[in-house]
């Protein structure tokens, strides 16, 4: 069951690291990052309207929905303006936002090796930046990771809850059109495309397998594993860009690899 769990939790990384390459792509087609978040969610609504038995609704379902609309909003527009690669660095700050937030909600202890592990992919992935952010892209880039921990901690409740995976993938994408629409000023079809693409691929898919994973194991874990995310987004990008791998790229690649698996041989 463990090892299905960690299957679970690569699944869901390798989806995610699609999220960095199609934003980009419809962003220069005219795409708005907050249109994208907005289309996201309605089209995964619909989705999930399909296959969810029971709806849910009740304090902790709508906070569910506020919780994804922040890290939805806050990611998206972070990544045109970081990069795909800063944007990845500061959103992998998360797992350490996740051993603080979990404790408090669902009382999950970090231990020594998972935060070991997290600083790990830090460095990982800052040896795979190597440059010097603005205090813009900085801040932008830390909320990205301060409100995904959010999210990861949150659905860690709900599951506790007794809440269905399913469940809990329709209440974050039907609650958070309320908090998103507000920030929603064109529409254009790049934005309904990429709206599309990411409820399907960024997030009916990934969730569920994230979700199912989580369950599986724990939230610090969760997030220390889907941190391949970037390194997906690395091998993705030479498949379709023949964008090669340089020596800082490679190291990164590899301690953040050696971290995911020090944490899964301590878990």
């Amino acid at each position: 069951m463990r090892t299905s769990g960690h299957v679970d939790l690569t699944l869901a990384a390798f989806f995610w690291g699609t999220i960095g390459i199609a934003v980009n792509y419809f962003y220069l087609l005219g795409g708005s990052p907050f249109t994208m978040v907005i289309m996201r969610s309605i089209f995964s609504t619909i989705v999930s309207l399909f296959i969810v038995k029971k709806i849910v609704v009740n304090k902790y379902t709508i906070g569910m929905g506020f919780v994804s609309s922040l890290f939805y909003l806050t990611y998206i527009y972070t990544i045109p303006i970081d990069g795909p690669s800063l944007s990845a660095v500061l959103l992998y700050t998360a797992p350490l936002w996740v051993s603080i937030f979990s404790y408090f909600l669902v009382k999950e202890k970090a231990t020594l090796g998972k935060i070991i592990s997290s600083l790990m992919i830090l460095i990982g992935l800052y040896i795979m930046y190597l440059g010097v952010p603005t205090l813009q892209q900085f801040l932008l880039g830390l909320a990205s990771g301060l409100t995904y921990a959010g999210l990861i901690s949150f659905s860690r409740l709900l599951q506790r809850k007794g809440m269905s995976d399913w469940e809990i993938i329709f209440s974050q994408s039907l609650w958070s059109i309320p908090f998103s629409l507000p920030f929603v000023r064109v529409l254009n079809l790049p934005s309904v495309y990429a709206g599309i693409y990411l409820a399907i691929f960024a997030t009916v898919i990934p969730y569920f397998f994230f979700y199912r994973g989580m369950k599986k194991t724990d939230s610090i874990t969760a997030s220390i594993i889907t941190a391949l995310e970037p390194v997906f987004t690395i091998i993705l990008s030479m498949i379709i860009f023949r964008e090669f791998l340089n020596i800082y790229e490679t190291i990164g690649t590899i301690i953040i690899l050696f971290s995911i698996f020090l944490s899964v041989k301590m878990h």
